[in-house]
C-alpha cells in the first residue's frame, strides 16, 4: 500500500484536492487494517473507501484473497461480486405449533426478520367438557386443522420471503415431528432448495441457531465440492468436457472453452502475460497474437480470474477437498469438448 500511495501522490497529474483525499482514505484504511481490525479467523478483507462522499464499505471474507491497491473513479467490485456469488443465501424457518421465526445467513452473519414472524394462536389440548358433543377424535382433528392452517400461513410466507430477498437455499429448523409436516406443505419450488434441517425450540438464541446453520451450510458445500471434483476427474480425458491442471486450464480458458473455472482456496503462481492480447502463459516467452515479450506477472492466476470474468465463467473455489487443493489445484468444466 505504501509504493501505490507513493506513486500515486508524485503524479503530477493529479490536482492538490485529489491528493489530499487520497491520502485521506489511504490514513482511513491503514488505520483500520493496523488498528481496529481484529482477524478472528477471517480469511479475507475488502475495503470500499470514498470519504469525500462519506462511502466506507468493509467486507469479510471466509476466503484469502490477493493483498492489492486498487485506485480509480469507480469501485473495483467485479472480482468482489464474482467470490460473493459463490457463497449461498440461506433463508432458515424456526416453525413451532404457535409461531415462526425467519432468519437469513450468509458470510457467517445471522439476521433475524422481525417483520415476518409469525404468532398465531393454535391450541394445544382442549378443556374437558368444552368440546362434550365431539368424540375425542374430533377433537383431535379440530386441534391438527389449525396446525395444518398454521403451517400453510409460515410456508406462503415462505415463497414469499425466499423470492423478495433473492435466498438460494432454505435450511428448516424446529421440533423434529412438526418439519416433515412443514416440509410438506412448502411450494415444490423450495422442496428443492432444502439443504438441511435441525431441531430448535421457539426461543433457541440467534448464536444457537447461526451455528447450526453453519454446520448444515458446511455439508452441502462438502457435497457440492465432491460432486464438481468427481466431475472434473471423470470428464478429465481425450475429448471429455474437463481439464485438469494449470496449463490445460490457461489454454481452455484461452480458446474459450471454459464453462466453470475451478480453484482450490489459497493457490497463487508467477506467470507471464500479454495485456493487450489477454494472452496467459506459464512460461516466458514472446506473445503468438502480437510478437511482443510476456510481462512477468506475480500471480496468474488473479489473471485467470480476470479473464474468466470478462467471458462470463463461473468460478468456483474449492475449500475442502484436500486432494484437489494439493495435487490438481486448478481444473476447468468445458462448453464443449476438441
Amino acid at each position: 500500500m505504501r509504493k501505490a500511495e507513493h506513486d500515486w501522490l508524485r503524479n503530477g497529474e493529479i490536482l492538490k484536492l485529489k491528493k489530499q483525499a487520497l491520502k485521506k482514505n489511504l490514513e482511513k484504511i491503514d488505520s483500520y487494517v493496523t488498528g481496529e481490525w481484529r482477524r478472528k479467523g477471517i480469511k479475507g478483507l475488502v475495503i470500499f473507501s470514498c470519504l469525500e462522499v462519506d462511502f466506507w464499505q468493509v467486507y469479510e471474507l471466509p476466503v484469502g484473497l490477493r493483498s492489492s491497491l486498487i485506485i480509480g473513479d469507480e469501485p473495483h467490485a467485479k472480482e468482489l461480486v464474482a467470490l460473493l456469488n459463490e457463497f449461498k443465501r440461506f433463508c432458515v424457518v424456526s416453525v413451532s405449533r404457535k409461531k415462526a421465526r425467519f432468519f437469513t445467513v450468509g458470510l457467517n452473519e445471522i439476521e433475524e426478520h422481525q417483520g415476518v414472524m409469525v404468532d398465531e394462536w393454535v391450541p394445544d389440548q382442549v378443556k374437558e367438557g368444552e368440546w362434550a358433543s365431539l368424540r375425542q377424535s374430533r377433537i383431535a382433528r379440530h386441534i391438527e386443522d389449525h396446525v395444518l392452517h398454521h403451517l400453510k400461513d409460515i410456508a406462503r410466507l415462505t415463497y414469499n420471503f425466499f423470492v423478495e430477498h433473492k435466498i438460494d437455499r432454505l435450511i428448516l429448523a424446529g421440533h423434529k415431528e412438526l418439519i416433515p409436516r412443514f416440509r410438506a406443505v412448502l411450494h415444490p419450488y423450495l422442496q428443492e432448495r432444502v439443504a438441511g434441517e435441525f431441531n430448535a425450540e421457539p426461543d433457541t438464541p440467534l448464536s444457537e441457531i447461526l451455528k447450526r446453520s453453519l454446520l448444515v451450510e458446511k455439508e452441502i458445500q462438502l457435497r457440492e465440492e465432491e460432486y464438481l471434483f468427481n466431475k472434473l476427474r471423470n470428464e478429465n480425458h481425450e475429448g471429455g468436457l474437463a481439464v485438469i491442471g494449470l496449463r490445460p486450464t490457461i489454454e481452455a480458458l484461452m480458446r474459450g472453452q471454459a464453462d466453470t473455472l475451478v480453484i482450490g482456496d489459497g493457490q497463487s503462481r508467477q506467470g507471464f502475460v500479454c495485456y493487450k492480447d489477454h494472452y496467459l502463459s506459464v512460461g516466458s516467452g514472446d506473445c503468438p497474437v502480437c510478437g511482443d515479450a510476456l510481462h512477468e506477472s506475480s500471480d496468474v492466476i488473479e489473471d485467470m480470474i480476470h479473464l474468466a470474468l470478462n467471458q462470463n465463467v463461473q468460478i468456483e473455489h474449492l475449500t475442502h477437498i484436500d486432494e484437489f487443493r494439493e495435487k490438481d489445484k486448478y481444473g476447468a468444466l468445458l462448453r464443449f469438448g476438441l
